[in-house]
């Protein structure tokens, strides 16, 4: 328990190190406010010139780092203005003479020259009128964000105002300065207008398919084993059938949701719909992993021969779904706060998922997930070692009983050890990705062990389930097979699956199938 504790504290650490770098250097103004003025003209004062606008001094810095999409990277050492503090700033997303392709998502040279002077401007008292561009703003090309949302077919897309600060309203919605970027696009045949051009945070392509197949065919296995254990009897009635029942029911619905998202694009979804479906993606997933966690725990209390009522026991799975709901309330809080945006969720704003660019991923979703699953883990390995430390006598009066339950235990420790491979290596590839700063909004590789487990969970959980099986035997095969000449012992079992006292009189009976 020791060595998993130090390793997460030494990744809270380095975390924290890093933001104080960042935080301790004496930056004048927000990175979205600066213009690089390195190849600008420099004054006898020290002042610098960049677009006709004079930059004093103690509006300049060094920066080590540049923001795209709203998340710091790695850069090198360049001086920046505060010109967008001095006069509002616009940026274009091309530079002079190119223009934005929405083909090939790039920057071309048109076959005629498009020249953008004028652009329309909104005041306050909802006036419009052609302005100079130049004249009213500071015109700069090297912010704005990687995919551009780009929709010629639909008339609003073509709606917009531009306010004097800068910020622009479409689709009822501010964009500041660094999310959107002006190019000339051809409206009708021939005719050409400067429009805005917003940031996307919505990955297309093989990746997003890749994943949204597996995790379909994962979820349609998933409810299959649903329904099946929730249609028979003894294994429904069990304390394991049940946990197994609540852990399915949670993760179906929070893989469902996050398919939706990602096959959503968020730029269609209203914000409180996408933080909505996001925060209960997140409470679904965490859920699952902790009724996980209470049945490695109702193993070991087996094995350990602890008898626990069953209020106790519904008890205890009130609190910690509550637990759960406290938890989401908690990182709700985390993201409404003033915290840097590295240490925030980022549901809700680029994303309706975490966004996987900062922090947050790990400290909300991955740090808890880890701590649940070496808990289940350490309590599979205890129970283990309990079994052979029950008296002789004990296993030879439970009998059977005990077989039913080791069979269950270890088919169900077996898939734990798959879920924690599974979510290491999420971990990891995230830790990876993160220090690189090359990110993949979707990991096709995640849908493809999410099947997996599926086809794990299938095996295991469904396949060597006693109750099931025999249910099977019973109501299937043996309408299928001439009942003359099959004889199957039966076991009656206790029906919440509990290892009984050695006082206790079993009996086991035998009916002919």
């Amino acid at each position: 328990m020791v060595s998993p504790w130090i390793i997460l504290f030494v990744i809270w650490l380095s975390v924290g190190v890093k933001s104080l770098e960042i935080a301790s250097i004496n930056h004048p103004c927000a990175y979205a406010h600066t213009v690089n003025i390195t190849d600008g003209l420099r004054l006898k004062d020290g002042s610098y010139t960049y677009a006709g606008v004079v930059i004093p001094p103690h509006l300049m810095a060094e920066y080590s780092f540049k923001v795209i999409d709203g998340v710091e990277y790695r850069a090198k050492k360049h001086l920046r203005g505060c010109v967008c503090l001095l006069k509002p700033c616009i940026s274009f997303c091309c530079p002079e003479n190119l223009v934005f392709d929405a083909k090939h998502w790039n920057c071309t040279k048109p076959h005629q020259v498009r020249e953008s002077t004028h652009v329309e401007l909104t005041y306050a008292n909802r006036s419009v009128k052609q302005v100079r561009i130049r004249d009213r703003f500071v015109v700069r090309t090297e912010l704005g964000c990687r995919n551009k949302f780009v929709d010629k077919k639909h008339e609003n897309f073509w709606q917009w105002d531009l306010f004097e600060n800068g910020t622009l309203q479409r689709d009822d919605r501010l964009w500041s300065t660094d999310e959107y970027c002006f190019s000339p696009l051809e409206h009708k045949p021939e005719q050409w207008e400067l429009t805005p051009l917003n940031c996307e945070r919505f990955q297309t392509g093989y990746r997003v398919w890749i994943y949204a197949i597996c995790s379909i065919i994962a979820i349609i296995i998933n409810i299959f084993i649903l329904s099946l254990l929730g249609s028979v009897r003894d294994a429904r009635k069990s304390h394991y059938g049940q946990l197994i029942i609540y852990y399915l029911l949670s993760m179906i619905v929070g893989y469902s949701l996050l398919v939706y998202l990602a096959l959503k694009n968020p730029m269609k979804i209203s914000h409180v719909a996408c933080r909505n479906i996001g925060f209960l993606a997140y409470f679904c997933i965490m859920l699952s992993f902790v009724f996980l966690a209470i049945c490695c725990l109702d193993f070991l209390l087996k094995f350990k021969q602890k008898s626990v009522k069953n209020s106790v026991r519904q008890l205890c799975i009130a609190l910690a779904v509550l637990a759960v709901i406290g938890l989401r309330f908690l990182v709700s809080f985390a993201q409404d706060s003033k915290l840097p945006k590295h240490f925030k969720p980022g549901m809700g704003e680029d994303y309706c998922w975490f966004d996987v660019r900062t922090w947050g991923i790990l400290i909300y979703y991955y740090g808890p997930i880890a701590l649940l699953l070496i808990f289940s883990i350490v309590c599979c390995l205890k129970a283990y070692f309990s079994i052979y430390e029950l008296p002789p006598d004990t296993q030879y009066i439970l009998g059977t009983q005990l077989k039913i339950v080791k069979t269950h235990f270890y088919a169900f420790s077996a898939y734990i050890v798959g879920v924690f491979a599974v979510w290491i290596r999420e971990i990891v590839v995230y830790i990876m990705a993160r220090v690189r700063e090359h990110f993949f909004i979707i990991d096709f590789w995640s849908g493809i062990c999410i099947l997996g487990l599926a086809i794990a969970g299938f095996i295991l959980l469904l396949g060597k389930n006693l109750h099931v099986k025999s249910w099977w035997a019973i109501n299937v095969e043996s309408s299928q097979t001439d009942l003359s000449i099959i004889n199957a012992r039966v076991y009656k079992f206790d029906e919440k699956g509990d290892l009984k006292s050695s006082d206790s009189p079993y009996k086991p009976t035998v009916t002919s199938l």
